[in-house]
């Protein structure tokens, strides 16, 4: 009978030590975790002319059915001196340091040069991409460099990120604009290592207007469509 009590207090000593125990270590932390929900204004991917004033139309954030936008921490910033795209990232840290994140690209353009950055738009087959970033730059000598002619398909579709792992891509390539404002393949990169199959432009054509260039691709016996928009 006494070692039946003795036992009974054993168990009741260790579970109090246990209850003991949790209690120190839940010590500061609230017992319910509520992040912030993060709602952008204006679009995920924005354009801006090059030597204008971007205006950011930032961002909402509500946590536990309050509004915290007052706590938002914008992280980033948009040169609109330089061509190319800024990343913003908008975040709001909870009282138990759990973080909430939000981001915007945008696009610092030159909307009266063939020059420029863009949006990349790529379909090949069934697959479908959007919003690759994509950059003409000006040789000048009558040709210009784009970054990926196959309009981010790849590189920002199909395998994003890889290229922080050392794998490219990209296909870089050298074009022509005419004075009939048709698109002309000059070069491409066929030192690259994925790109072994010959690739060329069936058809190619900018819009000055709207700034768009719209190119039919011939990859592999099957067409790839990129349009690429400011």
């Amino acid at each position: 009978m006494k070692k039946n009590i003795l036992f009974a207090m054993m168990l009741a000593v260790s579970a109090l030590g246990l209850t003991s125990c949790s209690d120190d270590e839940s010590e500061g932390k609230s017992r319910i975790t509520y992040y912030a929900v993060l709602e952008m204004n204006g679009d995920a991917y924005m354009s801006v002319q090059k030597g204008t004033t971007f205006n950011d139309p930032g961002c909402v954030a509500t946590m536990a059915g309050e509004d915290v936008s007052d706590q938002i921490q914008v992280v980033g910033s948009v040169d609109t001196n330089k061509m190319g795209f800024y990343t913003l990232s908008y975040q709001v840290v909870n009282e138990d340091g759990f973080a909430a994140s939000a981001s915007r690209t945008v696009a610092v353009i030159d909307k009266n040069s063939f020059a420029s950055a863009y949006f990349g738009e790529s379909q090949y087959g069934s697959r479908h991409y959007y919003n690759a970033p994509i950059k003409i730059d000006d040789n000048g000598d009558g040709t210009f460099t784009i970054n990926d002619l196959a309009g981010g398909f790849y590189a920002y579709g199909r395998y994003p990120g890889y290229d922080a792992y050392g794998y490219d891509f990209f296909l870089e390539a050298t074009l022509k604009l005419n004075a009939d404002n048709s698109v002309e393949l000059v070069d491409c990169d066929g030192n690259n290592w994925y790109w072994g199959d010959p690739i060329g432009i069936t058809s190619g054509s900018y819009d000055p207007e709207s700034g768009t260039i719209t190119l039919v691709e011939e990859f592999s016996g099957t067409p790839m469509y990129v349009t690429l928009t400011k």
